[in-house]
């Protein structure tokens, strides 16, 4: 089944240089802080995400949230760095600064 609507946005965070960094306990870290986005922003749909070793894909309805794709993103993107840091990763950089986003819309009759 195929769905769209103007409030579904396909989202995709890249770590920084498109290390495969998100694998072992960092992909658990990066899926706990996946779980826990509708709980922090009230509304948020969460279809799908999906955690690959370079990046992580999220389809993401905001129907019923007033808060931007840019706030979402940017919340889960420096909780996963904490945990990271707390777990002793230490580079400077996690994710790279740009992440894709399309609207996922009905095609044009």
């Amino acid at each position: 089944m195929t769905v769209y609507s103007d409030s579904l946005h396909h989202v995709v965070v890249y770590v920084t240089e498109r290390k495969p960094l998100l694998g072992g306990e960092l992909k658990t870290l990066t899926e706990h802080s996946l779980r826990k986005l509708p709980t922090r922003f009230p509304g948020l749909k969460m279809i799908d995400a999906a955690v690959h070793p370079d990046r992580v894909e999220l389809l993401l309805d905001f129907q019923r949230i007033d808060e931007d794709v840019l706030r979402v993103v940017q919340s889960f993107k420096t909780e996963v760095k904490n945990l990271a840091k707390k777990k002793g990763f230490e580079g400077d950089s996690f994710w790279q600064w740009q992440f894709d986003d399309e609207w996922i819309s009905k095609p044009a009759p």
